[in-house]
């Protein structure tokens, strides 16, 4: 008997030529997964019947179920099903109540619909309820899934007809416990450390590092993922950003919403981008009050009351100016908390005391305000992206544990001032 163990093939020039994104590959692996079922291979295939004749029948004989995303629309360059009738030598059948079905939902025109209900004989329709294209076909030694390549129209079927199908006929081989946990300012390196001693055939983890933090991805038996994630908890305890693997702007918002809080942002390396994360998130106007961007020495002083003396002594990237920027959104605003940001994204700029990559970010809450003094490397996009995130972050550890002094890997200095 052969092992039960799956497929998943995604049609389409645009997708190898990166001219649209596979959303699809990841949403259908996870689901896949979290439902004890062992995916052995991912294809992209481009729009040639010969092509996908010749790899659907390999991929056949080798696995008990093929999912397949895209090429079974309306038009000309839709060829998906015509490869599956041919691979596997099957006549066409005609549908008129699949037409009907799929005329009543959308407005395709009539042609249009009657080719999406010719169907390689024996095969079933599962897109009524949606009102799009997709059938599941059968074969002696393999279940053969097509599905449209709109990510809305594929999530859904897959969801609703074919998980519940495989769960029927074609049991699961394991049921394994998936968690991401994500966390901010610290290396991977910490992390696989700690882990050491944990990963085992009933644990595996993986590590995804990049700008905006370090996403953990635990997978296993329950209970032994969870003693992982407790332990991490109370060793990483303020650098643990989510258990759910939620976005920083996502839990930043959330913590203020709960306590009713407000937040204000003035920006000058950055451009506009704390805010533009800030207002990224749905219902970010319950707290996102308003974000300056004042580049120029000249409007930092008239609209947030940065001294000029403070530019003059200090420098405009420099604890003070940091200081000052947070404290005078604030006040303009009358917001619970204030950020101000100031620094060299490069690639030009920057001084002996303070290259390139030098960024200071402020902090105001209460009778408080601080400033942590980073170095960023990267280029232009990555330093601003950087700092971006570790105001997020500054912003959420303030919340959370009402303190201001941060233990970051990129951090070369703190200050902090009553006001």
């Amino acid at each position: 008997m052969k092992e039960v163990k799956g497929a998943l093939v995604f049609i389409g020039d645009e997708l190898l030529c990166g001219l649209v994104e596979n959303l699809n590959a990841s949403f259908a692996l996870k689901e896949l997964f979290q439902e004890g079922f062992y995916v052995s291979e991912v294809s992209v295939l481009p729009d040639k019947v010969d092509v996908i004749i010749n790899r659907l029948r390999q991929i056949a004989e080798e696995n008990s179920f093929i999912i397949i995303s895209g090429g079974i629309g309306p038009t000309d360059d839709d060829l998906t099903t015509l490869a599956v009738a041919k691979a596997f030598k099957l006549s066409f059948e005609a549908d008129k109540k699949i037409a009907e079905s799929i005329l009543k939902r959308t407005s395709n025109q009539q042609e249009f619909a009657i080719k999406m209900a010719i169907l390689p004989k024996g095969a079933k329709f599962i897109g009524e309820e949606k009102g799009c294209a997709g059938y599941v076909l059968e074969l002696e030694n393999c279940v053969i899934f097509c599905l449209p390549g709109v990510p809305e129209q594929f999530k859904e079927l897959l969801k609703t007809k074919v998980i519940p199908f495989l769960k029927s006929k074609l049991p699961p081989r394991h049921l394994f416990y998936l968690k991401v946990v994500s966390f901010f300012g610290i290396e991977e390196t910490a992390l696989n450390k700690e882990l050491r001693n944990f990963v085992s055939e009933e644990l595996s983890a993986g590590f995804y590092p990049g700008l905006k933090g370090v996403k953990l991805v635990l997978k296993g038996k329950k209970e032994r993922v969870e003693e992982v994630v407790t332990t991490l908890k109370e060793k990483f305890k303020e650098s643990l950003v989510s258990e759910e693997g939620k976005s920083l702007e996502e839990v930043v918002g959330e913590l203020l919403t709960k306590n009713n809080q407000k937040i204000s942002v003035a920006e000058s390396c950055t451009g506009g981008k704390l805010s533009s994360l800030f207002t990224s998130v749905s219902g970010s106007s319950a707290y996102f009050e308003r974000g300056f961007v004042t580049y120029s020495p000249e409007s930092k002083v008239e609209l947030l009351g940065v001294k000029k003396e403070t530019i003059e002594k200090k420098g405009i990237v420099s604890f003070e100016v940091a200081m000052e920027m947070a404290v005078g959104c604030r006040k303009v605003a009358k917001t619970d908390y204030g950020i101000g940001i100031t620094g060299f994204a490069g690639p030009t700029g920057g001084t002996e005391d303070a290259p390139v990559g030098t960024v200071f970010i402020g902090i105001s809450w209460k009778d408080k305000v601080g400033a942590l003094r980073c170095w960023f490397c990267g280029n232009r996009h990555e330093v601003q992206e950087a700092a971006s995130y570790t105001a997020l972050d500054m912003l959420r550890r303030v919340i959370l544990y009402d303190k201001g002094v941060f233990s970051y890997r990129f951090a070369q200095g703190y200050k902090e001032r009553a006001f």
